[in-house]
């Protein structure tokens, strides 16, 4: 067989995948067809002298279609979560370099709108996910970005810890503000000190600018609780 390349977009797809989850299991990646794929029409094959179902306008010897494992690795992070977020793209006109994709007996194409069907294939794709590419010249030679590093990732019960820890770091310093008296050279709470103060406007200031904290500190909890609700359409 001749010597062949990955088209380039879809060498910028994998390359987004080793980004994002840059542990992920490769075992059942792959490219170039094997012999039962040469035997029959597939986008893994050879497009100069294999069997695909379309013939683009260049003489170069090309695979337009490419397997991601599912084991991405990566807490948070799933197949699923990556296919929905490509086939929302897709949809919405954002994103026109695919064909189909095939992943855990389903599949969506361009041909029909994106919309879900059953794949009956022997291969049940429940191992890796398939990625299958446009043969237009323009689309298959580009290597604008996927986006993937855009994907909600859900928070791990790590994350949820080290977050809800720094917020009470926060909290304990709003709260624990203590200013020096000079009468009795104690450092007590703002609050207290107030009747020693010879004016009130400093700590006026200071109690504005710690109900100001307060506020921010409420709206990044709600953050964190929205956050942890993060689902892919």
């Amino acid at each position: 067989m001749a010597d062949w390349i990955l088209v380039p977009c879809l060498v910028k797809l994998r390359s987004e995948f080793n980004t994002i989850a840059p542990n992920r299991d490769k075992e059942s990646d792959g490219s170039i067809g094997d012999s039962a794929h040469q035997a029959s029409q597939s986008d893994h094959n050879d497009d100069e002298v294999g069997n695909v179902p379309i013939h683009d306008a260049d003489k170069i010897h090309e695979v337009h279609a490419i397997d991601v494992d599912v084991d991405l690795r990566e807490p948070g992070l799933t197949m699923e979560t990556v296919v929905q977020f490509l086939l929302k793209r897709c949809r919405s006109g954002a994103e026109k370099r695919l064909r189909y994709i095939i992943f855990n007996r389903r599949i969506w194409q361009q041909s029909n709108g994106w919309k879900q069907q059953t794949y009956s294939g022997s291969n049940p794709h429940d191992h890796h996910a398939h990625f299958s590419s446009s043969y237009t010249t323009s689309l298959e030679a580009s290597t604008a970005s996927w986006h993937l590093e855009d994907i909600p990732v859900a928070l791990t019960s790590s994350d949820k810890s080290w977050i809800s820890g720094e917020i009470n770091k926060v909290e304990e310093r709003v709260w624990g503000f203590r200013m020096r008296n000079p009468y009795t050279n104690v450092n007590q709470a703002a609050s207290d000190f107030q009747r020693y103060a010879p004016s009130k406007q400093p700590l006026n200031d200071l109690s504005r600018q710690i109900a100001e904290l307060s506020e921010q500190v409420a709206q990044l909890q709600k953050q964190v609780a929205a956050l942890t609700m993060v689902q892919v359409d």
